[in-house]
């Protein structure tokens, strides 16, 4: 379907390209399945210089299989077949206009590629998919005549054919595909052909051998026209690698379909007195090709090596900076900021899963004191050494960071009131037992006030209510006489 304001426009254009009454005659056959090679000699043979080039195309090297010369209009077409009649009348019929030459080349191209693809894949569909392939572009015709230069100037990028697509959707809301669909229905052709003409542009996959044929035989032209034609079939035979699971596909080389398209095309450009069409050694475009592609494979692993290298490198300092900015630089715990994110993260997740969760406020008592006493050095060395005790008492899967000064957090999920008294209680007698510091003149033991909030003594709506409750509870156990464990009892 077109988008109606383009519908609109194409039907009220003067100038879209007109077909001659005996092709319009051999389309109208075309929609008729029990029409037969008399009807459309019949339709063919009152305009002579169609019939003549009928009869050139069935006397050429492209249907030379079939042995001895046809001197009859009625012969002709019984040698190609009315698909393949239908194909010569559309684009004969279409030769006059004035379309840049590189439009024929890629049509002849393709529909030549297209036919040989098909006598691999679908034999039976192999003059129906010449006549789409010839056509697949002849929406170009209908949106020159509609737009003139506007348009004209796209047609620089035929040989970048995916790019013109791109280009005509993004003006038009369709591609000429469409448009070359639209058209051929106006002139009276069939819903098949016209279908297949407006699929002939889509991506290629393996579910249908009438459709890679047909899509593919656009590639294979756009490599045959490209500027740097060895490396454009070196690409497109790795496409055709992605396809090798398709029956019938892996006897198809690309070597063999550049060779038969090569021996083809000669004969057909003499038919439709085209000039200028590439003249390609298969042989040297495919040993380039492969050496390029190979040449281009080492540049481009040499660049994505040098690319993990720079990802990992800022890998590398991302980490550290992700690390900076959850870690307190004194003890290497986890800081206040990330405290209180990993504590709200944990609440939730404990409240949706129906498990526990404890909270630790840690303050080192008479702190204050020590730094006074023995100066800040010291003191920093009694938080360092606290802290790895601390980290080393805790579980795995178990939080513990420096909360501000001398005050500590520990987040214990999945525990109770009594799991944590446990821990609390362990942390004290390792402060009894274990110094943190050396003094002048002694050896400096801490001792804490710890308060503790759960989540049997909630509920807490947030990670804050849950801190500022252990906060309580911890000035509840330095009003009871410092070095020691406050917690209120579960409900």
């Amino acid at each position: 379907m077109l988008p109606d304001a383009l519908a609109l426009r194409l039907e009220d254009c003067d100038t879209l390209p007109s077909l001659p009454s005996a092709v319009l005659r051999v389309l109208e056959l075309s929609r008729c399945p029990e029409a037969s090679t008399s009807d459309y000699a019949a339709a063919i043979e009152p305009d002579p210089a169609l019939t003549l080039r009928v009869m050139a195309l069935a006397n050429s090297a492209f249907y030379s299989r079939q042995a001895g010369e046809v001197h009859q209009c009625q012969d002709a077409v019984g040698r190609l077949g009315t698909d393949a009649t239908l194909a010569a009348a559309l684009s004969f019929g279409l030769r006059d206009l004035e379309v840049p030459d590189r439009f024929w080349h890629r049509a002849l191209t393709a529909a030549t590629a297209a036919r040989e693809l098909a006598r691999r894949l679908c034999p039976e569909a192999a003059s129906r998919l010449f006549t789409a392939a010839l056509l697949q572009d002849v929406g170009i015709l209908a949106l020159v005549a509609l737009e003139g230069e506007a348009y004209a100037s796209r047609l620089e990028c035929l040989v970048q054919h995916p790019e013109l697509a791109v280009a005509e959707r993004e003006a038009y809301g369709c591609d000429h595909a469409r448009v070359g669909a639209w058209l051929a229905r106006d002139w009276g052709a069939s819903l098949d052909l016209a279908r297949l003409i407006a699929d002939s542009h889509g991506p290629l996959t393996a579910d249908d051998p009438q459709r890679l044929c047909l899509r593919l035989s656009g590639r294979v032209a756009d490599a045959h026209l490209a500027d740097d034609a060895s490396l454009a079939f070196a690409k497109l035979g790795q496409l055709l690698e992605r396809f090798g699971d398709l029956e019938g596909l892996p006897s198809l080389s690309l070597e063999r379909l550049l060779g038969e398209v090569c021996d083809a095309l000669p004969a057909m450009t003499e038919l439709f007195a085209l000039t200028g069409m590439p003249s390609l050694d298969r042989t040297q475009v495919l040993l380039e090709g492969k050496q390029r592609l190979f040449a281009l494979t080492l540049h481009l692993c040499a660049r994505l090596e040098d690319h993990h290298r720079q990802l990992d490198a800022l890998r590398e300092e991302n980490d550290a900076l992700d690390i900076k900015t959850r870690t307190d630089p004194l003890t290497g715990l986890a800081n206040r900021g990330w405290l209180e994110h990993s504590i709200e993260q944990r609440l939730q997740a404990a409240e949706r899963a129906g498990q526990g969760l404890a909270l630790l406020f840690i303050d080192l008592d008479h702190f204050k004191a020590l730094n006074d006493r023995h100066g800040h050095g010291v003191g920093d060395t009694a938080l360092v050494n606290f802290a790895t005790a601390l980290r080393d008492l805790i579980r795995e899967g178990d939080l513990a960071g420096r909360y501000g000064g001398e005050e500590f957090l520990v987040v214990l999920p999945d525990q109770g009131s009594d799991g944590a008294r446990r821990v609390a209680a362990r942390l004290l007698r390792l402060l009894e037992a274990q110094p943190m510091a050396e003094g002048q003149d002694e050896t400096l033991y801490l001792s804490a006030s710890i308060g503790i909030a759960t989540l049997e003594t909630g509920p807490f709506r947030s990670a804050m209510q849950m801190i500022d409750a252990a906060d309580r509870q911890m000035y509840r156990a330095k009003r009871g006489g410092r070095g020691r464990v406050a917690s209120l009892k579960p409900a």
